[in-house]
């Protein structure tokens, strides 16, 4: 048996997390944004983050699944599946193997516990590093099928890590293979004017509930030389009623590429890229909670599906 399925097996047998070489590669900037930000327990204690929102994550599936266009296949690879909240959705769709890869071990831990029913844990391959060595998870000739949800391109900010790590997940692709991806890009810039959204949201604090208000400030800074910009998000969480702090204030970035660009640097790394449209227009519960709520941010109106085909 070829050395990556070695691993698999054994990390299968566990149904728990264990660590994927790599991390050591891993700009240190991006490192402390995933400690900021994605390991934050408090941030995921917010009723309104979508960690662990069933059914928004089962409408991504849903959708990912129809711009997808193929029969599932048995091995699914998720390249920064964060609290793995696509996996169940995944497996009850015919999925028979998850191989699942993050820099956020806290995320991965957390997502584990609460998002995968016990049954489901020992079909998930479930690994904390870096995509770029994913490759000793996979089989020995790629996946038929990678799907990677909540806006996950755009983490690495920098021009050549993000020209790295477009080429990490095509390779992971076996010849033919398909990766489905939601993008906002630029479409989800501050406006002309105040780039700060507020609203209120319920802290669910381990001495009882609390009323908060989450407010975040998106400013764009292009990028010198080039038509890439970074957009910055500033969060803060306080309590409602008394301004104290409920989760630490940090920002964190997104890199946003212009749809022409974001072609080539897939061309590139040999994939063929097609922007399948608003995710909203493949989804009727987006659109609902959209028009109904408008509580999706980035994973709302601005969101796009893209198809990548590996030739």
């Amino acid at each position: 048996m070829a050395h990556g399925m070695a691993e698999t097996s054994s990390a299968t047998e566990t149904g728990g997390v264990t660590e994927l070489d790599g991390l050591d590669l891993v700009d240190p900037g991006l490192m402390r944004m995933v400690g900021e930000h994605y390991d934050s327990e408090p941030l995921m204690r917010l009723a309104g983050e979508i960690h662990f929102d069933a059914e928004l994550s089962r409408a991504e599936v849903a959708a990912a699944l129809r711009v997808y266009g193929r029969p599932l296949p048995s091995l699914v690879y998720l390249p920064c599946c964060g609290p793995l909240r696509h996996a169940a959705p995944l497996l009850e769709a015919g999925a028979e193997r998850l191989v699942c890869v993050d820099l956020s071990r806290g995320a991965l831990e957390a997502g584990l516990a609460r998002n995968v029913p016990a049954p489901f844990r020992p079909r998930l391959d479930v690994r904390h590093g870096d995509v770029r060595a994913a490759a000793r998870a996979l089989p020995p000739g790629g996946a038929e099928f990678a799907f990677m949800g909540g806006n996950s391109l755009g983490d690495v900010t920098d021009p050549g890590g993000h020209e790295r790590f477009i080429a990490a997940l095509a390779g992971a692709l076996a010849p033919g293979g398909v990766l489905v991806f939601d993008y906002a890009g630029g479409r989800y810039a501050p406006d002309a004017g105040d780039g700060t959204t507020e609203w209120p949201e319920l802290y669910r604090g381990p001495d009882g509930d609390v009323e908060a208000v989450d407010r975040r400030r998106r400013t764009l800074r292009p990028l010198d030389g080039t038509p890439m910009a970074v957009l910055s998000v500033a969060c803060e969480v306080v309590e409602a009623a008394t301004g104290r702090t409920v989760v630490p204030p940090h920002t964190y970035e997104k890199l946003a590429v212009p749809d022409d660009v974001l072609a080539e640097q897939f061309a590139r790394a040999g994939l063929e890229l097609t922007d399948a449209g608003p995710v909203a227009e493949w989804s009727p519960y987006h659109r609902d909670r959209i028009d109904r709520v408008g509580d999706l941010g980035m994973l709302g109106e601005p969101d796009h599906w893209y198809r990548a085909v590996r030739a």
